[in-house]
């Protein structure tokens, strides 16, 4: 499904991450995440959902299909555009990320993916947003991965240097005047320094960033093209902050079937032709 907005109205982005569904039949805490998902979609209107990570408990969800069935029903009554990235909990169990992605054709109003490159299973994709039929902004979404190849140094996953070559050989024009956003699961290492000049939200936890920095924010800086990046992960942070003029932020913890003490919700990102604001929708 193709992304639009036009002249005179922005762009509305709903970020939806850390949802943790379990097992079917769903208990009470991820019904009642879907509930509040459903009232959150019915009550407000969005141009895209982008749900960045950890649909699953993936050790606990032993029918994957049908738990993100249930997820997929509730996204399906409106008829907005769905993209998606996986976090480190959604692959713990026996499924892959391919089968993951595979059953993203339940969804009625996928939207388009353009230039998909997939390494280590992990898929990057852009979205491109028309403005009267002219590319008004590109969101570059990274498969942040789930753990480290060296398990004994780093529990986290970094970018591979291939999704970095990826976004380096993208045919955008990074000098034409626009504002671009990417999205990711797992958040960079420059998001603990970020952390010392928070601008809005909390930081409740240490950020779960990989030990190991592949490089991906170097580039950020040298596109100049990305304006922010918005991640998920830390249930207890979701602060957003400027680290040297890109803006390093967090969604917030969708899900009550898990950790975190704060209250549940999404983020709203309003995109205009140069420039974005963002503010925490509380369920």
């Amino acid at each position: 499904m193709q992304l639009t907005t036009t002249t005179q109205a922005p762009f509305r982005i709903c970020q939806l991450t850390d949802i943790h569904l379990g097992n079917t039949p769903l208990n009470a805490a991820s019904e009642k995440t879907l509930t509040a998902i459903d009232e959150l979609l019915q009550a407000h209107d969005f141009d895209l959902i982008m749900i960045t990570g950890d649909l699953l408990w993936g050790t606990e969800a032993q029918h994957p299909e049908e738990t993100l069935t249930a997820l997929y029903d509730v996204l399906n009554r409106v008829a907005t555009p769905v993209a998606i990235t996986y976090g480190n909990h959604d692959t713990e169990g026996t499924t892959s990320r391919s089968a993951l992605r595979e059953l993203e054709s339940k969804l009625a109003h996928p939207a388009d993916k353009h230039y998909a490159m997939t390494v280590d299973d992990r898929e990057s994709y852009t979205l491109e947003v028309l403005r009267e039929d002219q590319l008004a902004h590109v969101l570059y979404v990274w498969d942040s991965g789930a753990y480290s190849h060296w398990p004994n140094a780093e529990q986290y996953a970094a970018i591979e240097p291939a999704q970095i070559d990826w976004f380096n050989r993208l045919p955008y024009a990074h000098t034409v005047k626009r504002c671009d956003l990417g999205f990711l699961h797992i958040p960079l290492p420059e998001y603990t320094l970020a952390g010392q000049n928070i601008l809005t939200g909390v930081q409740g936890e240490p950020v779960c960033s990989p030990i190991t920095n592949s490089g991906l924010f170097y580039n950020l800086l040298q596109a100049q093209n990305v304006k922010a990046l918005f991640a998920g992960h830390d249930h207890d942070n979701n602060f957003t902050a400027n680290y040297r003029d890109i803006g390093l932020n967090y969604g917030n913890v969708t899900g009550y079937n898990t950790y975190g003490s704060l209250a549940r919700g999404a983020r709203l990102i309003t995109l205009t032709p140069d420039s974005y604001t963002t503010q925490i929708i509380t369920f």
